[in-house]
C-alpha cells in the first residue's frame, strides 16, 4: 500500500467516530511497515489518551500535536475535533490528501452531514469529489435511516467507500489502546473486511 500523504477525518458533528476511525487507519498502515503518524487536534486529546494505553508489545504508533513537524515521506492521519471551523479543514486540503466524513445514519448526523458538505462547497475551494468520500459509520443496514443516507448521498455525489457496523470490537480494542489490526484476525473478520473497503479506496486514485 502506499497511502496518500494526508488524510483528514473530519466532521463537525462530534459522536461520529472519528477518533476510531483515524486510530484504525494509522494502526493498519504500520501493520504492514508504512511510515505514518496520528495527529490529535482534539483539545479531548483522545488519540494520546489511546496512545497512553497502548501495550508495548503492539506495533508503536507516533500520535503528535497539529504544531508538530510531520516527519518527511510520512502518512499524516489528521483526527479533527467536534465544531472545527471549514476554514481549518480546506487548509489540509492540499496535494495528496484524502478526506473522510464519518456519518451515521441518523435524522440530526445527516443533516449535520449536508450542511458540512454544503459549507464545504460553498467556501470557494475546488472539491475534487474523487478525494472526499463517506464512511457509514455504526450501521444496522436493514434500518430505514441507513437507506436514506444512500439516497442522500447519491443525491450529493459523493460515495461510501465503507459501512461499518455497529460492534464492541471498535469500542472494546480503543478502551484498551489497540485497533482491530491488533486483534486476532478470526475475532474481527467481518470488521477487517468492511473496513479494509475503506483501506481500498484510500489507495484508489
Amino acid at each position: 500500500m502506499t497511502p496518500p500523504k494526508t488524510i483528514i477525518i473530519a466532521n463537525p458533528k462530534g459522536g461520529c467516530g472519528k477518533s476510531t476511525i483515524a486510530i484504525n487507519i494509522a494502526c493498519a498502515y504500520a501493520s504492514v511497515d508504512r511510515d505514518v503518524v496520528l495527529i490529535d487536534h482534539d483539545v479531548q486529546q483522545s488519540s494520546f489518551d489511546w496512545v497512553k494505553a497502548r501495550p508495548k508489545k503492539s506495533v508503536p504508533i507516533k500520535v503528535l500535536k497539529p504544531t508538530a513537524d510531520i516527519p518527511i515521506d510520512h502518512c499524516a492521519v489528521h483526527d479533527m475535533p467536534a465544531a472545527v471551523k471549514v476554514s481549518k479543514i480546506l487548509e489540509l486540503m492540499e496535494g495528496n490528501y484524502r478526506l473522510i466524513i464519518p456519518l451515521q445514519p441518523s435524522p440530526t448526523d445527516i443533516k449535520a452531514g449536508a450542511r458540512f458538505l454544503m459549507s464545504l462547497e460553498k467556501s470557494g475551494h475546488k472539491i475534487d469529489k474523487d478525494l472526499v468520500t463517506i464512511v457509514a459509520n455504526r450501521v444496522n443496514t436493514r434500518t430505514s435511516y441507513y437507506k436514506v443516507l444512500q439516497a442522500f448521498l447519491k443525491d450529493a455525489g459523493y460515495p461510501i467507500a465503507a459501512t461499518l457496523r455497529d460492534t464492541q470490537n471498535y469500542i472494546r480494542s480503543t478502551g484498551a489502546g489497540l485497533s482491530i489490526f491488533d486483534l486476532p484476525a478470526s475475532r474481527v473478520k467481518y470488521d477487517l473486511a468492511q473496513f479494509g473497503e475503506l483501506m481500498d479506496w484510500l489507495e484508489r486514485f
